[in-house]
């Protein structure tokens, strides 16, 4: 009987990414308080006058003493500080990329360990794999990839920003107000039932799927390498089977894919948002089929089980 491929040990998490998203969260609520503390900082340096809205002294409002100059000034510092906070804070590159590396370093080490226990045909070690040409070059892709997501994130950030500061100045609003509308844009305080919102909520979801995402693609260029080294598989599918698996993920948990069909399903219906599944290289036979379906025929069972707890 062909030898069994090593299933993820918290098999409640099968990606096993969990370190790394709580460390890029750190990393996220660390810039967001640095730039929001930033921003009101230099707001504060802006000049401004009460102004009365009738003889009552109703409806007061605000004059900001500022000309095109200030207000671009402003806006220039606003990008500087993010570009610091974000772009260059981690020894000078991006947040959340060293985290993605380090699941896609995991990722690859985990798959080269399970492959050299299915089949002694599997010659190459971790240390081999991760100094490789082929690893370096993924790597290098991965990199670029998770950089312009966090550019496109700080550009949007900047622009949020610069424009709640113009619109709330233009409108008359108080200092507070302003200064609450920034907190709010950003979101560094987690609201009362530990979610979060603003940029915080858009910069973990960038995180929590690219760090995925490269656990996920490091398995899958693992694979497409072993295959062209003559060693045949295909990827068996591991769900979480949590109370937030989606049943589209659960119905494929133990089932054998090509390489092909699993990125088309993560292609499409915002299926890698949020994902918590992994696959693992399994041997298989000229025909596509595993050479023992021992594993997963167990791992179809749990399926079926999950779906009959659910009914």
């Amino acid at each position: 009987m062909a030898r069994q491929p090593a299933l993820p040990r918290n098999q409640a998490s099968p990606t096993q990414t969990g370190r790394q998203r709580r460390r890029a969260f750190k990393q996220i609520q660390t810039a967001l308080a640095g730039i929001q503390r930033g921003v009101l900082q230099r707001f504060e340096q802006i000049g401004y006058r009460e102004v009365a809205a009738n003889a009552q002294g109703d409806d007061r409002t605000y004059e900001y003493l500022l000309d095109q100059f200030v207000l671009d000034d402003v806006n220039a510092y606003i990008a500087e500080l993010i570009n610091e906070w974000i772009i260059r804070a981690i020894n000078g590159e991006p947040i959340v990329v060293g985290q993605a590396e380090l699941a896609y370093q995991q990722s690859t080490a985990a798959s080269v360990v399970s492959l050299a226990a299915q089949t002694e045909a599997f010659r190459r070690t971790v240390e081999e794999t991760l100094i490789s040409a082929p690893y370096r070059t993924r790597i290098a892709l991965l990199r670029a990839r998770i950089f312009e997501e966090m550019r496109g994130f700080s550009d949007q950030l900047r622009t949020e920003l610069a424009r709640t500061l113009a619109d709330g100045m233009a409108r008359g609003q108080s200092p507070r107000v302003i200064a609450r509308t920034i907190k709010a844009r950003i979101g560094v305080r987690a609201l009362d039932d530990g979610s979060t919102t603003g940029a915080r909520a858009r910069a973990e979801r960038i995180a929590r799927t690219e760090i995925n995402v490269a656990h996920r693609r490091a398995i899958w260029e693992e694979d497409a390498q072993t295959n062209a080294e003559g060693i045949r598989t295909r990827l068996l599918w591991v769900s979480a089977l949590s109370a937030t698996t989606r049943p589209t993920h659960a119905s494929r948990h133990g089932h054998t894919y090509t390489r092909a069909e699993v990125q088309e399903f993560y292609a499409r219906d915002g299926n890698a948002i949020n994902c918590k599944c992994t696959q693992v290289a399994i041997l298989v036979d000229e025909k596509g089929k595993p050479l023992s379906d021992a594993l997963p025929g167990k791992l179809q069972l749990q399926g079926r089980q999950f779906f009959k707890a659910a009914a």
